[in-house]
Protein backbone atom coordinates (compact mmCIF):
# COMPACT_ATOMS: atom_id res chain seq x y z
CA UNK A 1 0.00 0.00 0.00
CA UNK A 2 1.56 3.84 -0.70
CA UNK A 3 0.91 6.01 2.31
CA UNK A 4 0.70 9.76 1.63
CA UNK A 5 0.92 12.60 3.64
CA UNK A 6 -2.77 13.49 3.24
CA UNK A 7 -4.04 9.83 3.87
CA UNK A 8 -1.56 9.65 7.23
CA UNK A 9 -3.21 13.10 8.63
CA UNK A 10 -6.62 11.93 8.14
CA UNK A 11 -5.78 8.89 9.51
CA UNK A 12 -4.67 11.27 13.12
CA UNK A 13 -8.13 13.14 12.65
CA UNK A 14 -9.37 9.35 12.80
CA UNK A 15 -7.90 8.32 15.83
CA UNK A 16 -8.20 11.15 17.78
CA UNK A 17 -11.73 11.19 17.50
CA UNK A 18 -11.93 7.46 18.78
CA UNK A 19 -10.16 9.37 21.91
CA UNK A 20 -12.57 12.37 22.28
CA UNK A 21 -15.23 9.66 22.19
CA UNK A 22 -18.55 11.90 22.77
CA UNK A 23 -17.04 15.06 23.32
CA UNK A 24 -17.08 17.41 20.36
CA UNK A 25 -14.01 19.14 18.60
CA UNK A 26 -14.34 22.46 18.07
CA UNK A 27 -12.97 23.22 14.03
CA UNK A 28 -10.16 25.28 15.38
CA UNK A 29 -9.31 22.11 17.55
CA UNK A 30 -9.01 20.00 14.37
CA UNK A 31 -6.71 22.39 12.62
CA UNK A 32 -4.47 22.67 16.04
CA UNK A 33 -3.39 18.53 15.03
CA UNK A 34 -2.92 19.50 11.79
CA UNK A 35 -0.76 22.45 12.79
CA UNK A 36 1.31 20.32 14.89
CA UNK A 37 1.59 16.90 13.02
CA UNK A 38 0.92 17.68 9.03
CA UNK A 39 4.47 18.71 8.42
CA UNK A 40 5.65 16.25 11.01
CA UNK A 41 4.86 13.55 8.48
CA UNK A 42 8.04 13.71 6.23
CA UNK A 43 9.18 11.04 3.79
CA UNK A 44 10.65 9.04 6.55
CA UNK A 45 7.46 9.00 8.13
CA UNK A 46 5.64 7.83 5.19
CA UNK A 47 8.09 5.30 4.43
CA UNK A 48 8.01 3.66 7.97
CA UNK A 49 3.88 4.13 8.49
CA UNK A 50 3.42 0.72 8.46
CA UNK A 51 5.83 -0.65 10.86
CA UNK A 52 4.84 3.22 12.94
CA UNK A 53 1.46 3.36 12.37
CA UNK A 54 0.10 1.30 15.57
CA UNK A 55 2.21 3.06 17.83
CA UNK A 56 1.51 6.61 16.46
CA UNK A 57 -2.08 6.41 16.47
CA UNK A 58 -1.98 4.92 19.57
CA UNK A 59 -0.42 7.61 21.10
CA UNK A 60 -3.00 10.61 18.89
CA UNK A 61 -5.87 8.35 20.63
CA UNK A 62 -4.74 9.17 24.07
CA UNK A 63 -4.31 12.88 22.88
CA UNK A 64 -7.84 12.95 22.02
CA UNK A 65 -8.82 10.95 25.45
CA UNK A 66 -6.59 13.82 27.34
CA UNK A 67 -8.42 16.79 25.59
CA UNK A 68 -11.79 15.48 26.08
CA UNK A 69 -10.99 14.78 30.02
CA UNK A 70 -9.67 18.47 30.31
CA UNK A 71 -12.72 19.56 27.97
CA UNK A 72 -15.14 17.51 30.99
CA UNK A 73 -13.54 18.66 33.99
CA UNK A 74 -13.67 22.42 32.55
CA UNK A 75 -17.76 21.73 31.84
CA UNK A 76 -17.42 22.28 28.26
CA UNK A 77 -18.98 20.45 25.94
CA UNK A 78 -16.35 20.87 23.16
CA UNK A 79 -12.15 20.54 22.88
CA UNK A 80 -10.81 23.68 22.45
CA UNK A 81 -7.22 24.95 20.74
CA UNK A 82 -5.37 25.23 24.03
CA UNK A 83 -6.97 21.80 25.61
CA UNK A 84 -5.29 20.29 21.86
CA UNK A 85 -1.97 21.58 22.69
CA UNK A 86 -1.65 21.16 26.35
CA UNK A 87 -2.64 17.01 25.48
CA UNK A 88 -0.48 16.93 22.79
CA UNK A 89 2.83 18.27 24.99
CA UNK A 90 1.59 15.74 28.20
CA UNK A 91 1.26 12.79 26.19
CA UNK A 92 4.67 13.43 23.22
CA UNK A 93 6.61 14.39 26.90
CA UNK A 94 5.44 11.08 28.02
CA UNK A 95 6.38 9.05 24.90
CA UNK A 96 9.72 10.67 23.73
CA UNK A 97 9.45 8.88 20.54
CA UNK A 98 11.41 9.46 17.50
CA UNK A 99 8.34 10.04 16.05
CA UNK A 100 6.95 12.99 18.26
CA UNK A 101 7.57 16.30 16.28
CA UNK A 102 8.80 19.49 17.99
CA UNK A 103 6.51 21.18 20.04
CA UNK A 104 5.07 23.87 18.09
CA UNK A 105 4.45 27.49 20.10
CA UNK A 106 1.62 27.98 21.96
CA UNK A 107 -1.42 28.86 20.45
CA UNK A 108 -2.46 32.32 19.98
CA UNK A 109 -5.62 33.50 22.62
Amino acid sequence: MAYTQDGIMAQVYVAFGQGTGAVRVSQEAALELHRWYYNAITPAVIADWGSAALQVLDRIRAIGSLAALKAILQGSPTITVLQVYESAAQVQAESDTPYCPLVPTPPSP
